[in-house]
């Protein structure tokens, strides 16, 4: 079983470092190590997901396209282990493999400090609804999926989901992303692929990532 996240969490561990002062010891980095060590673990061996997901994991997603606009570039980095840094005290990102060709489900996880994850979520909702159409940059590229509001309730302490729909490569592409906030962790969810997903698989996998995160001591 293969889990991205040393680079992130590397990444992360650096930040928190340079956040207190300067070199590579001390708490803050001590702790931003142990609790990446953790999401690592948490996202490992789930016996409980949703029918239609295998625990056979890849390395974490990569968007089928560079998005030109902002705010749909922000949403894609949270799902592929890019989140927002600010207080970011660490994180990890893997990829579920789902039944159908080409389905899968990449998940981004990210915690917190100074219960700063209710603001990140602010934030991403906001790169949500300014996010209309995600397209390709550059002349010639027809990647392009329109984006509609997606309803799904019961997922941690604020949740917020669209469905992006339209083609890539030219071929018909469907994804749903979700953001939810667990405490003081954010879950970004991307469920996706040239089959249509199915919602309520969509909104499974988010509970029991949900309820996964809410077992940290955060």
């Amino acid at each position: 079983m293969r889990i991205i996240g040393g680079g992130v969490c590397a990444a992360a561990a650096c930040l928190v470092a340079a956040l207190a002062g300067c070199g590579g010891g001390g708490e803050p980095a001590q702790h931003a190590a142990l609790d990446a060590g953790r999401l690592k673990v948490l996202l490992g061996g789930i016996d409980d997901l949703p029918q239609g997901f295998s625990d056979h994991q890849r390395e974490r997603w990569r968007p089928p396209f560079r998005a030109k606009s902002d705010a749909c570039r922000a949403l894609f980095d949270a799902a592929a282990g890019r989140p927002p840094t600010r207080d970011l005290v660490a994180g990890t990102a893997t990829t579920y493999e789902g039944q159908h060709v080409g389905e899968t489900a990449a998940v981004g996880l990210a915690v917190y400090g100074d219960h700063a994850a209710g603001g990140v979520l602010d934030r991403l909702e906001r790169a949500m609804r300014s996010c209309r159409v995600a397209a390709a940059g550059g002349a010639g590229k027809g990647d392009r999926l329109r984006v509609s509001r997606l309803r799904i309730k019961g997922v941690g302490d604020g949740v917020e989901a669209r469905r992006f729909k339209g083609r890539v490569g030219g071929y018909p592409y469907e994804m749903h992303l979700v953001v939810a906030r667990q405490g003081d962790a954010l879950i970004t969810l991307v469920h996706g692929g040239v089959a249509s997903p199915d919602v309520k698989g969509t909104a499974a996998l988010a509970r029991v990532l949900a309820g996964r995160v809410s077992t940290l001591d955060l």
